[in-house]
């Protein structure tokens, strides 16, 4: 969100002399859309052999990935800021859907919605609000200076975050099937079918006898 609030305003900045509103668009939301279903589909390959983990372990390396391009992108002169941004968007953007599934996936179906809400909020209110300390800082350091630190650096923050987080989630579904039965962690999404119907019963049959 720091980048998005900001990326108009720095490339305009620092170079006046060229328009790369359609390339920031591409970019974004070109590359950014492949990076969003990569990731998920590069953890759900490999979600049956490690379990949740495997997607914080996605996370890690993606965002970790991410880094170092997302400096070349508010270093580098416009050709190379822009190759250089695509290769961190294609990385970075991995997060979004694999943080969804990660969260139905740890908590039980009864309060999914709840999380999830309550996670959009953070996202959007905290996480959101947020860029605002740009300013303050880019007037003690300057406007790059704390680009790097709240866009490129915060992607190497999250990537040692997740990975650390990795550890407190559990392994394979399947080593864990005597500890977590079907329904009780919501960890396997198969579950919703027995969180939903386990307890419901067909409506009996109209009584016919007087026929």
């Amino acid at each position: 969100m720091c980048f998005a609030y900001n990326a108009d305003l720095y490339y305009r900045d620092y170079f006046p002399d060229v328009d790369l509103g359609w390339w920031l668009f591409a970019v974004t939301v070109g590359i950014g859309s492949v990076g969003v279903v990569a990731g998920g589909v590069i953890s759900d390959k490999f979600v049956a052999r490690m379990g949740v983990r495997s997607r914080v372990l996605v996370l890690a390396l993606s965002q970790l990935v991410a880094t170092l391009p997302a400096f070349g992108s508010v270093i580098f002169g416009p050709l190379w800021a822009m190759v250089t941004l695509a290769i961190s968007y294609f990385f970075a953007e991995m997060w979004f859907g694999i943080v969804f599934a990660i969260l139905v996936e740890i908590v039980p179906l009864s309060v999914r919605s709840t999380t999830v809400g309550v996670f959009l909020f953070v996202m959007n209110n905290v996480g959101g609000n947020l860029p605002i300390l740009v300013d303050p800082v880019s007037k003690a350091i300057g406007y790059r200076e704390a680009i790097m630190i709240f866009y490129a650096g915060f992607y190497g923050i999250s990537s040692i975050l997740f990975f650390l987080t990795m550890f407190l989630m559990d392994g394979p579904v399947e080593a864990k099937a005597a500890e977590h039965p079907a329904g009780s962690a919501g960890l396997d999404n198969r579950a919703f079918t027995h969180d939903e119907l386990a307890h419901r019963t067909l409506p009996s049959a109209p009584n016919n006898s007087r026929l």
